[in-house]
């Protein structure tokens, strides 16, 4: 132990074998689970030597001393299906210390540094081994399939133009692979596209995206980051130039977890992209495109499909607006035309099912996922194009917006996607405030021409491929979107949805919403509406599938727009109760995503019944979930026994426990929240409020105002925690904390003091949850709703001075399709009544357009 290892408070490795004796001994059953085990130990050598950092066959597990006397420790664990991606940082020949850096969801980077004596390829190669198995090696592909993605051939040397461009060239993979093995590649682990640049490569292999940096004078000192394939939310290839810029480029746009920065001119996330310049004809940009559309999109190993999409045979005219040409807007084009025309960036089984054309960019919407053609140059004439790929998969929520009035003449199209590329701008002058982030890539929006967009076809079209559907998963795409689906909409339906509902009520019939939507075509056949709600000219619904908003913009409220939250995709919720002022109710929706992802909804007082849509939220959300007791051996409550000076403060601040089985039966009740296979594993009470912990999610409950009367209920759902962290008591007045990391926000308790054993039962309840649970993988971000039965939701009794429901969400009734005729007289856009073939109730519906009188068309209700 060395002068730098101490005062660089380096950690050395210890027997992990003993240092797991001692660890049972202390905390027998409590730290560790029993069939958990510790691979590697490390003790820091820096202070008083008190710190640990534990590599277990489930997680990556820090002890921190804290204070002078060192009796308060911290606990924080890191489950490996957190972790997105991880670094290793080999000894230098001065920097004698080596370095781990793991970048986890919700908790950040946490790093560490090792002794010379510690060898990080060993940790590296294990972690490999736990972080990358299952989805976490990203989708399977046919290796070597179609000739292989190519090889190259050169002997990696680059001159002084690439190395001052950062160039990089194709170098051979088999003798790569032959090099990293066995050292830091794992035994089945396969090299598919390497490059070279001076000293520095990129590497491509079956599982993983492994970036080498070589550094200072000697190259002793190597860094090898690993970037998981899920963990990539998008790429694009940008082709070589004319003359001056003969260079190709690759961009892998992904989240890594870092501590967020506000300051002007970065970005919030500075992990956010990977960005690759090749040389000139020393590397084939689409062999590099077809290996990452492999492992991000599936294999290519489907025949096309013979589907054609909208628009197919529509002859393009150009704009003909010189308003929509100056403003970018784009048009509908033939969608097969488009195929045909980038084919060479398709796979072979992917087809166009929707496509637009701008002033000179195009916008393909495939089976696949979503490419942005953006055509560089003066006036889009050179050689060099951009290729945007965006995955289905990274798209969380979605919302079409109509013309307006004036000069916004333009219908638009928002995205928001998995991926964080929030940026601070500098400001102009040095006197100015501020100016507010962008969001770039976050959330992307399309300028439509209003004539040449239907924008209703973009909305079902999206809602097709961004919905789950049969089992909550993403739609396949040999599955093409139904042409009926993608049929013109009527000149009137907006106008007439939005007469129906009208200017005064404060809530709608759920029933008769269903029927006006599905008439509009802007819910999928098997969606239905269950809480429909309206706030001035604003109004939401809960259908069985998606959050709908549905907002009317601009002083003539003619531009509206619809947007959709799929239940899948929200992470948080909270009601709030009416207070004694404030007499209007609230509901409040986070979603996935990283720009303006929180939807806010007033409700009026004795109008809504906010237990029913909250337990109708967390039906979707939640009702799959484990919702046994995560506690092996529950102990009878027992009030925690303080001393007068203890409990007078800790109720100031602290929280007391609770008795579960009582907490239970009384949320089942009054207010209703815990859903029927839910209950609760541990509550703590500080002062008016409540921390709650179930066997499904976190429940935290707010009381507000002097009166207390407004009650916030928040709901994290434990499923989508990523890390957690508790600290044991200290001395004087410092009692337990718990933490628990989140993707949107963390959620931190302190408990009173003399609750030892309370704060190891909240480590046994989130260890088993977050570690034990078989769904924790890379498809929990993609897929955790309920497939159960759909019960009826029926308002939930409340006590009559709260809540006074009058709208009632009923069960759902699987529609029927049946055939109608059109009548002789009546052509597309008029309106017929029909009579139900079951229920014998009389329906309004729409002739669509291309069906003529004597034509028949399908109706689903």
């Amino acid at each position: 132990m060395g002068i730098i290892d101490i005062v660089g408070n380096n950690f050395a490795q210890i027997d992990a074998v003993e240092y797991e004796k001692k660890v049972r001994e202390k905390y027998p059953e409590a730290l560790l689970q029993q069939d958990e085990r510790i691979v590697f130990a490390f003790k820091s050598l820096g202070g008083s030597g008190r710190d640990h950092y534990m590599l277990t066959t489930k997680r990556l597990l820090i002890k921190d001393k804290m204070g002078v006397t060192g009796k308060q420790i911290g606990y924080k664990t890191v489950p490996y299906t957190s972790v997105r991606a991880f670094s290793f940082e080999t000894c230098g020949s001065f920097d004698t210390d080596s370095e781990m850096k793991v970048y986890a969801r919700g908790i950040g980077t946490v790093s560490i540094d090792f002794n010379k004596n510690v060898d990080v390829l060993a940790i590296q190669r294990f972690l490999s081994s736990v972080v990358i198995q299952g989805k976490g090696a990203g989708e399977e592909y046919v290796s070597d399939a179609g000739g292989g993605y190519g090889n190259g051939s050169g002997d990696g040397n680059t001159g002084i133009f690439d190395l001052l461009g950062s160039n990089y060239t194709q170098i051979d993979k088999h003798e790569l692979e032959s090099r990293l093995k066995p050292s830091v590649l794992l035994p089945e682990e396969k090299v598919e596209l390497a490059f070279k640049c001076g000293r520095d490569s990129v590497v491509f292999t079956s599982m993983r995206v492994l970036k080498i940096d070589v550094q200072g004078m000697t190259g002793k000192k190597i860094e090898y980051l690993t970037i998981l394939w899920p963990s990539i939310r998008g790429f694009s290839i940008e082709t070589a130039g004319n003359i001056l810029d003969r260079d190709s480029e690759l961009t892998l746009y992904f989240n890594l977890p870092a501590k967020e920065c506000h300051a002007e001119g970065f970005p919030q996330n500075e992990r956010t992209r990977m960005k690759i310049d090749f040389r000139d004809g020393q590397a084939d940009i689409f062999a590099v495109q077809k290996f990452i559309s492999d492992k991000l999109l599936g294999p290519d190993t489907v025949a096309p499909s013979s589907h054609g999409g909208a628009m197919t045979g529509y002859q393009d005219t150009g704009s003909g607006s010189i308003l929509a040409w100056l403003g970018d807007d784009s048009r509908m084009v033939d969608p097969r035309e488009a195929e045909e025309q980038f084919k060479f960036i398709l796979q072979s089984c992917e087809s166009v099912e929707l496509a637009f054309k701008g002033r000179r960019d195009m916008i393909l919407f495939t089976t696949k996922r979503v490419i942005f053609v953006d055509k560089q140059g003066l006036f889009g004439i050179g050689k060099k194009v951009e290729f945007i790929s965006v995955p289905w998969r990274t798209i969380t929520t979605f919302s079409v917006r109509s013309a307006g009035s004036f000069i916004d003449k333009d219908s638009e199209l928002c995205l928001w996607l998995d991926f964080d590329d929030v940026y601070y701008p500098r400001r102009a002058n040095e006197d100015d405030p501020p100016p507010p982030p962008i969001p770039r890539k976050s959330c992307m929006e399309i300028d439509f021409q209003k004539d040449k967009v239907d924008i209703f076809v973009v909305h079902r079209y999206l809602s097709e491929r961004v919905m789950r559907v049969k089992g909550h998963q993403m739609k396949p795409y040999t599955s093409p979107v139904s042409s009926e689906l993608l049929m013109p909409s009527s000149p009137d339906t907006a106008t007439n949805l939005l007469d129906w509902i009208g200017d005064n009520a404060s809530a709608i019939d759920p029933n008769a919403c269903d029927v006006k939507f599905h008439e509009a075509g802007l819910l999928q056949h098997d969606e239905h509406i269950a809480f429909a709600f309206k706030s001035g000219r604003d109004s939401i619904y809960l259908t069985n599938k998606r959050l709908f908003v549905l907002d009317v913009q601009g002083f003539t409220g003619k531009k509206k727009e619809y947007m959709s939250v799929p239940l899948d995709n929200i992470r948080v919720w909270s009601v709030e109760s009416a207070g004694h002022l404030d007499r209007d109710m609230e509901l409040r929706v986070w979603f996935k995503g990283y720009w303006d992802n929180k939807v806010k909804q007033d409700l009026r007082k004795g109008k809504a019944d906010i237990f029913a849509i909250q337990s109708f939220i967390a039906h979707f959300v939640i009702g799959d979930a484990d919702g046994n007791s995560a506690l092996k051996n529950a102990q009878a409550f027992e009030p925690a026994k303080t001393g007068a000076m203890t409990k007078i403060l800790g109720y100031l601040s602290d929280a007391h426990v609770k008795d579960p089985v009582e907490l239970t039966s009384q949320l089942r009740s009054s207010p209703a929240l815990l859903q029927e296979d839910e209950s609760v594993e541990a509550a703590f009470k500080a002062g008016r409020d409540l921390f709650i912990i179930t066997t499904k999610r976190i429940i935290v409950i707010d009381k507000k105002g002097i009166t207390g009367k407004s009650v916030d209920y928040r709901s994290f759902p434990l499923m989508y925690n990523t890390a957690f962290k508790i600290e044991t008591e200290g001395r004087l007045l410092s009692g337990p904390e718990v933490k628990v990391y989140t993707a949107d926000e963390d959620i931190k308790q302190e408990l009173a003091k003399g609750q030892k054993n309370n704060i190891w039962q909240v480590h046994e309840i989130l260890s088993n949850k977050m570690l034990n649970d078989p769904k924790k993988d890379f498809s929990e971000e993609e897929v955790h709703v309920s497939n159960v039965a759909q019960p009826s939701y029926n308002s939930t009794p409340a006590p009559a001075q709260q809540h006074s429901p009058v709208v009632a969400a009923q069960p759902y009734v699987q529609p029927t399709t049946f055939q109608v005729q059109v009548p002789a007289g009546m052509v597309a856009g008029q309106q017929i009544q029909v009579q139900h073939p079951h229920t014998n109730q009389m329906l309004v519906i729409t002739v669509p357009n291309g069906v003529p009188a004597g034509g028949v068309f399908n109706v689903s209700a």
